[in-house]
């Protein structure tokens, strides 16, 4: 059977435990006051400090935009949204649904109940609060993600290996014998799939519609996606962090990442392949000024290029040496957009006020 998360008659040192599985079992009592990663907890900390929601923001001049826009636009406007509300639908369920019942220290268990909040309570109905204000009859637009193809595809390949990690999970609940290796294998895959999601699938989508505002349109969506994209740069940093530190924490993630080489290699490849398809649908009825197909494509492989070097990951695909879209760069400085906690408490800080202060550099190292 496995161990009881509600059993409180035991103390245990939250400081000797590993990230995932530890044999001691999940977390009990939720602690703080010392802490075995305090860079988790300051992750969590500062995506709280984030916070933010998408009624303060204004769309009536996007849904006068949406009328006047050009088929092409509107297709380009619509498909990506549409795709982003399908991205956060998978991803705000993933962190605590799949990843929650294997933490083992309450800093890495916070951490995934708070991207959860983020990316349903707040990504998810800001796509909904943008649909329900520039369309006529939002539920036709919804329904359309069960349509295209192109979506439902991305869903499922994203999903295989959050539901391969979830069966394990309950499996386990049910008292049924998983082997811990096999386990730590999905949570592996998993956590590649997570980064593979934050770090590649939703750069795009925003490029693309950030691309509206350099016209000078759809600014109130611009506005939410640009706050959007401030927390999925946190959440694609502190997934690096997991990817880059669960192997010293734990013997075997280390010997996973030797063995599982090439499937995780061509998971991220299977992504940007699909990345670069989504960009032949988006622009199939045209361009906007700016951006194309050709374009996005190569922004594809040069963000595959950073990102998977900052898991240790060499891209061997042909790709940029710098950015085919410069302007994406003030859009997406996490430092301009809000500020972190300082090591130490500070009165200058409250939750979503921002203070030049302080410093998203200011995160502790190990």
């Amino acid at each position: 059977m496995s161990k009881l998360q509600y059993d409180f008659t035991k103390q245990t040192n939250y400081l000797k435990r590993k990230m995932f599985l530890d044999p001691l079992g999940p977390v009990t009592v939720q602690r703080f006051e010392e802490v075995k990663y305090p860079k988790l907890q300051k992750y969590e900390e500062l995506a709280r400090g984030f916070f933010w929601v998408p009624e303060e923001i204004s769309l009536t001049k996007d849904k006068i935009d949406h009328k006047e826009a050009t088929e092409a636009v509107k297709h380009i406007f619509t498909s990506n949204l549409l795709r982003q509300t399908a991205l956060d639908s998978i991803q705000g369920r993933a962190p605590f649904q799949v990843f929650g019942p294997v933490c083992s220290i309450p800093e890495l268990e916070a951490l995934t109940l708070t991207w959860s909040f983020f990316e349903t309570s707040i990504h998810s109905k800001s796509y909904s609060h943008i649909i329900r204000n520039i369309y006529g009859v939002p539920k036709e637009e919804f329904n359309k993600i069960h349509d295209t193809a192109e979506i439902s595809a991305m869903a499922a390949n994203i999903g295989r290996y959050y539901e391969a990690l979830h069966q394990l999970n309950c499996k386990k609940e049910l008292g049924r014998e998983v082997d811990v290796y096999e386990h730590k294998r999905a949570i592996w895959l998993a956590l590649n799939a997570s980064y593979a999601l934050e770090a590649l699938r939703f750069m795009v989508s925003f490029a693309t519609s950030l691309a509206m505002v350099e016209n000078k349109i759809y600014i109130g969506n611009g506005n939410i996606i640009s706050l959007i994209l401030q927390d999925e740069l946190l959440h694609t940093e502190w997934t690096a962090w997991l990817i880059n530190n669960v192997g010293k924490d734990d013997a075997d993630f280390e010997k996973l990442e030797k063995e599982c080489k090439e499937e995780v290699y061509e998971l991220y490849l299977e992504v940007i392949k699909e990345e670069k398809a989504w960009a032949d649908y988006l622009f199939k009825k045209g361009v906007v000024i700016g951006l194309n197909a050709a374009i996005l494509k190569d922004f594809v492989d040069y963000t595959a290029f950073t990102k998977l070097k900052d898991i240790g990951v060499k891209y061997q695909e042909e790709h940029p040496k710098s950015t085919p879209i410069p302007w994406f760069n003030k859009h997406s400085n996490i430092n301009k957009k809000q500020t972190a906690l300082q090591e130490n408490e500070s009165t200058n800080y409250v939750i979503g006020v921002m203070s030049s202060d302080l410093s998203h550099n200011d995160l502790p190292d190990l």
